[in-house]
């Protein structure tokens, strides 16, 4: 089975971690290098080469869609590029550039080998992704569906004690924002993430979890008591080893208690 070497952009350590844990479950798959920003990434993949490129949109320096198509467009030989994004709503700036596939993290398995095998079939055929206008609109669609499919995080990465560790959101209590950025607590454990609030909700399944208060977020089936507070306000009492006591914003209130079936 020929090697099948792919690059990883994205500015953020936590989320290029995970992406290669991923891939590196294919057994023909080679991370071969790793960039955290757009210039970086167009330096070394035109130095490197490589099959496939996996590339955030949203990076720090660059439009990720037009880093894409710099290369495209500055390579004999350009590789297959996949864009990434915590947002859906890209999708179809990113097909226009003659990205293979979108993808929304967090990555889930299933939806990379679907990714995977459309990266396999374009470079068996070993040409560039040319269409005509009906085919164009058949690759679109599926892209689209693809950006709908279930997208349930599997893992969230987070950092503890110098170690970068992949969790289970099932295990997550609550998110805290302290700082700049957020805390993920456990049922005994508090772990230390590079996402904002904003970004760490994003990443967890809305059916489950839910943003009490802007600095808030619980995991809905860990919480254990629902207590009433000053002013028609709620405190949520949560299943972690300390109890730990959640505010949530009068204007949630009504929606959390429909959430939680009251």
């Amino acid at each position: 089975m020929p090697v099948l070497k792919v690059f990883i952009v994205d500015d953020e350590a936590p989320a290029r971690l995970e992406l290669r844990y991923l891939l590196e479950q294919f057994p023909e798959v080679s991370v071969i290098g790793e960039a955290s920003s757009g210039e970086e990434a167009i330096d070394s993949v035109l130095q490197i080469e490589p099959d496939a490129v996996f590339l955030d949109i949203h990076l720090q320096d660059r439009d990720g869609v037009d880093v894409g198509q710099e290369l495209l467009e500055s390579m004999v030989n350009p590789p297959v590029i996949i864009f990434a994004s915590a947002y859906e709503i890209h999708a179809v700036r990113a097909f226009e550039t003659d990205a293979i596939d979108y993808i929304v993290k967090p990555f889930s398995e299933l939806r990379l080998e679907k990714t995977m095998n459309r990266v396999r079939k374009m470079l068996r055929a070993n040409e560039a992704p040319v269409a005509t206008a009906p085919q164009l609109e058949e690759q679109l669609q599926t892209i689209l569906q693809n950006v709908l499919a279930d997208q349930q995080p599997r893992r969230v990465p987070v950092e503890k004690q110098g170690k970068i560790m992949l969790i289970d959101p099932n295990d997550i209590v609550y998110a805290t924002l302290e700082g700049r950025y957020a805390s993920i607590y456990t049922g005994n454990e508090q772990y230390a993430t590079s996402f904002s609030l904003q970004e760490l909700e994003s990443r967890l399944s809305p059916k489950q979890f839910f943003r009490t208060h802007r600095a808030y977020i619980v995991n809905l089936s860990k919480t254990a008591e629902l207590v009433p507070w000053f002013k028609g306000s709620i405190h949520l009492i949560m299943q972690d080893c300390r109890r730990t006591e959640i505010p949530v914003s009068r204007n949630v209130v009504k929606e959390l208690k429909k959430r939680l079936g009251f």
